[in-house]
């Protein structure tokens, strides 16, 4: 009896102590989190690419990680197979840009900014933000020393062991090591690349796509150069040979992001020496959208000379647009050349009647060569010779779409939706309805007549999604057009999945009390019709089900440890992305367990 109470002792001393380490655990993990709200940022997270995670100093469970999030003294940022995560600094034009398969760790130390790569690759822009005096130093903790990226781009890969390689671009770099010494830190290459610059997108026109040109110096002579290309820095494969002596290359590449080296072999097959990887981004780009005039347009003037108004919608990543004017097809008698940066019309005045030549040229950003549009044309006419057009114009369409409804989603088919209004409608037989993707030519639009005239709304197919030009043509019982919408520029795309629901908490062990009983919660789901909880144990499923509210009542659990998971359903029948799957806990009833009854022998 008496060991059996020491025994009992024992197991409560013991279980004391754990519960007292885990409550002190999470209190202090809480006062971390508390003190965020107070701490000021070290970063924010810019641009995401696929799954990027965080963690904070004081956790131990990796969570997702969203665009314009804050960042903390001693949080760890960690990239999938496919991820990639800008950085911003706060108080500086600072950045870096993590790659795929890639683990950082943030720290804050007298002073200084202070990164810690553990695994894969990053590029640091630092050179930008090195006018900013009252922002902290940028530092890179390797094996060597401290190395000072406060006034450097440069491009870092993890090595061997602790090191990490250092490949200085613009700007200078130093490396400070344990004698308390500092010394400028240069990057040693015997392979220079002329083009494309690291790290520098380059862009081409979406519609005449270019081989991307890649030029070099520094092999041995009477090397054979061979450009290896792939996804990432760990799928490089070789994709084409350079020509003999020569010291450049032509290479098709899809839009995208590329990662690519430079591989010299002598007469024998035997690498000679090779580049540093690098990435490469190629970008396509879209020259603004000519709302008017459309291609080969007749334009009615009432009287003339006639102000002639050009109108577009440029794109996020337009700088500069340029439109010039001819009077003549050989472009010999130019009338004006005219250069806009934010506007998005120009009226040209006081053109005679007759046929006139214009072309858009497009600037972008980040690079100098302009995408040079086709020459068009357009007639001035008289109204009165002007056909059908301008003969008829007794009625006023608008398109009545709200402005929600400019970017247009869908499940299973593509289709525009598309509405309108008309003054009046006694002349009206029927409505044209015209498309076209912002590529095509507008004389090669899609069209089909609506017959019932107080149809003022329709679904017009399409066969993929991107951006559209529609208008509506007001037809009477000849056919002619009695007058017709403005072009209205439309998106279609697919309808987002809703985001996976997250229990609540959103983090730990899921606990059930001592008899089977459990109350789990989650966020609501915007768009959501219904959820589904399915509960594993061993990853043997168990139940299955369905619930219209974000809660539940669990109850006659056994003992043990289980796996709940939950999704959300919309109103289509879609699954959402499961959450991760949480551990539900159900304890035993005693930590303590029965004595046990010894082997006796029996004479």
């Amino acid at each position: 009896m008496k060991k059996q109470w020491k025994r009992l002792l024992i197991a409560a001393l013991s279980s004391s102590s754990v519960f007292a380490a885990t409550w002190f655990w999470y209190q202090s993990t809480a006062d971390t989190r508390s003190s965020n709200s107070n701490e000021k940022p070290l970063a924010y997270v810019g641009k995401v690419v696929e799954d990027i995670q965080r963690r904070p100093a004081s956790r131990l469970l990796w969570q997702l990680v969203n665009s314009g999030e804050p960042l903390y003294n001693g949080e760890a940022i960690r990239t999938s197979e496919r991820g990639e995560v800008r950085i911003q600094f706060v108080d500086s034009d600072r950045y870096l840009d993590l790659e795929p398969e890639s683990l950082i760790v943030i720290k804050k130390s007298e002073g200084e900014i202070a990164l810690d790569l553990m695994e894969g690759s990053l590029f640091v822009n630092a050179k930008t933000g090195a006018a900013d005096g009252d922002a902290p130093g940028l530092v890179l903790n390797s094996a060597n020393g401290k190395v000072d990226l406060s006034q450097a781009s440069a491009s870092l890969s993890k090595g061997r062991g602790d090191s990490v390689d250092v490949q200085v671009l613009e700007g200078k770099a130093s490396i400070k090591g344990s004698d308390g010494q500092s010394k400028d830190l240069i990057t040693r290459e015997e392979v220079k690349i002329l083009t494309p610059l690291p790290q520098k997108p380059v862009a081409m026109d979406a519609e005449n796509p270019e081989a991307v040109p890649f030029q070099w110096q520094g092999f041995p002579p009477n090397s054979n150069i061979t450009l290896w290309v792939g996804p990432s820095r760990k799928q490089l494969k070789p994709l084409m040979k350079a020509a003999p002596n020569a010291n450049q290359l032509m290479a098709s590449l899809p839009f995208g992001r590329h990662y690519w080296k430079l591989v010299a072999t002598n007469p024998q097959g035997s690498v000679a020496a090779e580049s540093a990887i690098y990435k490469t981004e190629v970008l396509a780009r879209y020259a603004p959208t000519m709302v008017f005039p459309t291609a080969d347009a007749e334009v009615p003037a009432v009287q003339t000379p006639y102000d002639m108004t050009f109108k577009w919608q440029k794109g996020d990543d337009t700088r500069q647009m340029t439109l010039e004017l001819w009077a003549d097809e050989q472009l010999k008698n130019k009338i004006s050349t005219n250069t806009f940066t934010k506007e998005e019309s120009f009226t040209a005045p006081g053109l005679k009647a007759g046929t006139y030549f214009w072309r858009m040229t497009t600037y972008f950003v980040d690079t100098e060569k302009p995408a040079i549009g086709k020459v068009q044309k357009f007639t001035i006419k008289p109204a009165s010779q002007v056909n059908a057009k301008v003969e008829f114009v007794p009625v006023q369409i608008n398109f009545t779409m709200p402005e929600k409804d400019m970017v247009q989603y869908y499940v299973e088919k593509p289709r525009l939706g598309l509405s309108w209004k008309v003054d009046k409608t006694e002349n009206v037989s029927a409505w044209r309805v015209k498309y076209h993707t912002e590529e095509e030519d507008p004389a090669l639009a899609q069209s089909f007549d609506v017959k019932e005239v107080q149809n003022t709304q329709v679904q017009a197919p399409v066969a993929r999604p991107g951006r559209y030009i529609a208008s509506i043509e007001a037809l009477n019982k000849e056919g002619k057009v009695l007058g017709t919408t403005s072009s209205q520029i439309l998106t279609v795309s697919p309808l987002p999945l809703l985001n996976a629901p997250s229990f609540t908490p959103a983090e730990g062990t899921l606990q059930a009390s001592m008899d089977g009983r459990t109350q789990l919660t989650w966020n609501p789901v915007e768009g959501a019709k219904e959820y589904w909880l399915t509960i594993r144990k061993d990853g043997k499923e168990l139940k299955r089900s369905k619930y219209m509210q974000n809660s539940t009542a669990l109850k006659n659990l056994l003992p043990g440890e289980y796996e709940v998971e939950l999704i959300a359903v919309d109103s289509y029948g879609r699954n959402s992305q499961a959450g991760p799957a949480r551990k539900l806990l159900v304890p035993d009833k005693s930590n303590v367990r029965a004595p046990t009854l010894k082997k006796i022998k029996v004479n």
